[in-house]
């Protein structure tokens, strides 16, 4: 008895050593091995067995749903019981699929039955969403009364209709498809990492109210009546010019566009007449395929596509564009010029203005006057563009005796040579009679045109313009100061588009004489253009301001002379005027100064006010490339630039950065 009592006792110390080593060991574990946390209290796991969670299939069937009602109301709308079969399958799925995952919620606990929850709503907001769709379709409208409604108030509730059910069924739908796929690997597992799915649908949600307020935020730009192109092929939008041309029509005028349908060309084209439709009600635009409409194209000579054709009664002018957007580039970026050009050709007659010769005049210019860009070349073009023939008017075609009857406008372009009395009095006649000139003099030649101008009933002052302030840089030396800049500009029609954009039109005088008017005379004299307030005369011609000798003014640059000789009827037909516009510079209107974009809105008004046009006053939009030239000096610096000092450049700074790191390699060794 006492022998089993030892052993007993015994056995129950071996017991409480093991026991002892092991919460020891528990509590210092060998090195090497981490120690183990103590379990803690865990989330009740799933009440529903691993085999009842197949939800996975819902999500497909979710998708396939929609597709079925894209399906039906999209691709097969005509084939009735195609289409109520395809929708009718696909609402019905869209309902049990929402009812089997609120089903599935209720079933489910702990993080399983919050994410459940959240994609049952998810897909209770895409069935609300379809129903809203099926309001804007013929059977919910009438069904709704919609149909019933005001134009205008159906309109708005279609619009907002479309609008609400397409952003719920974004919003819906792409949280949910993302729940889903972050939820898919661990459906049949015991226990979820609900905030991997939480994280994933708020992915979508960020994601879905991104790509609504993008969709929204376009929709909303596209309705309102602006357009900003920056692309290079840009289209030249309608100018001020080419509208008041179309708003003064009184016959009705149509334009026919022959493109291929879809075409990127005349999408552009499009645009911009319909641009140019919007000025007038008597404007009519068509767009056709030539191939579609053969008759028409045959009957307006129409032969290959990219043409436009405009018809005014028995007058019709075709522009031809191209269909290529590469080879069309360049005339859409001169469309609104060209379109002018036709359209003018259509609703007048041709005209002619006659350009002087005999004197060394600019539009006979060459050597070394071409060379600095004293040509006209571009004026000539500004002229044609107007639908004016220009011809030349010497002593032989009657500038000694008399201008010829079919002279619109005659043009004196900056004489280096005296006029005969005989010319200056045939001018005289011309514009006492109605005629109509253009003078630009020029104080360079040192020939005394005084005579020119007092024909008109002015006088000219030919000591040069400068200002030490304000002017243009050419040469880089004192005489830049005779290149005047002015933004002073009269309300006269003359000029009528510079005095409406006066501080972003700064014209340019390449060395300018005055214009002033003498005492007496019933002609009316409107000074149209005025020197900077800084500008003085430069009598003694060394481009410095003489305190004593010399005057600060703001002079006479351009004049803008008239006489109404004969009031004519209602209409104006047959008014009779006297219109001269007189410039103090003729390089104002040369090839260089032309490179100044408000230099031809001064020639094409003045034109356009010596032609009783003053009506069509206002830019010519175009986005044509300015053209970079250079010149013999210039192009020497850029090759000695390129080929001798800017690899110099590189290699100096190549030694310099190495002498430097090897000398900090010496220091720190």
């Amino acid at each position: 008895m006492a022998v089993n009592d030892k052993n007993a006792h015994a056995d129950e110390a071996e017991l409480d050593g093991k026991q002892a080593g092991a919460a020891q060991t528990a509590a210092d574990p060998a090195p090497g091995v981490e120690p183990q946390a103590a379990p803690g209290p865990t989330a009740p796991a799933s009440t529903t067995p691993p085999g009842l969670r197949a939800g996975g299939w819902m999500a497909p069937a979710y998708a396939g749903a929609l597709l079925a009602i894209f399906l039906g109301e999209r691709v097969v709308p005509t084939v009735e019981g195609l289409r109520y079969a395809l929708s009718g399958l696909g609402f019905l799925t869209l309902v049990l699929v929402t009812a089997l995952r609120f089903a599935t919620a209720v079933r489910e606990t702990g993080e399983r039955r919050a994410v459940e929850r959240a994609l049952a709503i998810l897909s209770a907001l895409g069935l609300v969403a379809v129903a809203a769709y099926f309001t804007t379709t013929d059977a919910g409208r009438s069904l709704l009364g919609v149909s019933r409604a005001a134009p205008d108030v159906r309109a708005r509730i279609e619009s907002a209709t479309t609008v609400g059910w397409i952003a719920l069924l974004v919003i819906a739908t792409v949280p949910l498809l993302f729940g889903e796929a972050a939820l898919a690997p661990m459906r049949r597992a015991e226990r979820i990492e609900g905030r991997r799915v939480r994280a994933a649908t708020l992915s979508g949600v960020t994601l879905a109210f991104a790509a609504v307020y993008s969709a929204l935020f376009v929709y909303g730009a596209s309705q309102l009546e602006l357009k900003a192109d920056f692309s290079y092929y840009r289209t030249a939008r309608p100018g001020d010019s080419t509208k008041r041309v179309a708003e003064s029509l009184t016959e009705p005028l149509k334009i026919t566009a022959f493109f291929p349908q879809l075409n990127e060309v005349g999408a552009e084209v499009e645009g911009y007449l319909r641009e140019v439709k919007a000025a007038s009600p008597q404007v009519t635009v068509e767009m056709q395929d030539r191939l579609l409409v053969p008759a028409l194209a045959k009957e307006a000579k129409v032969t290959q596509d990219g043409v436009v054709v405009l018809s005014r009664g028995t007058s019709r002018e075709t522009l031809s564009i191209g269909s290529d957007m590469k080879a069309a580039g360049a005339k859409l970026k001169s469309l609104d010029a060209d379109f002018q050009k036709a359209l003018l050709k259509v609703i007048r007659s041709q005209r002619t203005a006659y350009l002087t010769v005999g004197h060394g005049e600019m539009n006979e210019a060459a050597g070394a006057a071409a060379a600095e860009g004293r040509t006209t070349k571009n004026l000539r073009k500004l002229l044609e563009s107007q639908n004016y023939v220009v011809k030349d008017l010497g002593l032989a075609q009657g500038l000694g005796s008399e201008i010829p009857k079919d002279a619109s406008v005659v043009i004196v372009l900056g004489p280096q040579k005296e006029f005969l009395p005989e010319e200056v009095a045939t001018l005289k006649r011309y514009a006492d009679d109605g005629g109509h000139l253009l003078l630009a003099l020029d104080p360079e030649a040192k020939v005394d045109l005084a005579p020119l101008a007092g024909a008109v009933g002015l006088a000219w002052k030919p000591e040069v313009l400068a200002n030490d302030r304000v002017y243009v840089r050419r040469r880089f030396n004192d005489s830049d100061q005779a290149m005047l800049v002015t933004t002073r500009y009269s309300s006269h029609a003359s000029v009528s588009t510079l005095s409406r954009h006066a501080q972003q039109a700064p014209t340019i005088f390449p060395g300018a004489s005055s214009l002033d008017k003498p005492e007496g005379g019933d002609l009316k004299v409107d000074f149209v253009v005025r020197a900077l307030g800084e500008t003085y005369a430069d009598a003694n011609g060394n481009f410095k301001f003489d305190e004593g000798s010399e005057k600060r003014n703001a002079y006479n640059l351009a004049a803008a002379v008239s006489k109404e000789l004969a009031p004519g009827g209602g209409d104006g037909k047959d008014k009779k005027e006297l219109r001269a516009f007189v410039v103090a510079d003729a390089d104002a209107f040369s090839d260089a100064a032309f490179r100044n974009e408000p230099n031809i809105v001064l020639a094409l008004d003045a034109l356009r006010w010596l032609g009783g046009e003053e009506s069509f006053a206002g830019e010519i939009t175009t986005n044509e490339d300015v053209r970079i030239e250079h010149t013999k000096e210039k192009d020497q610096v850029w090759f000695w630039a390129t080929i001798l000092v800017a690899p110099a450049m590189v290699l100096g700074l190549g030694l310099f950065i190495t002498r430097r790191g090897r000398r900090a390699s010496g220091r720190r060794a």
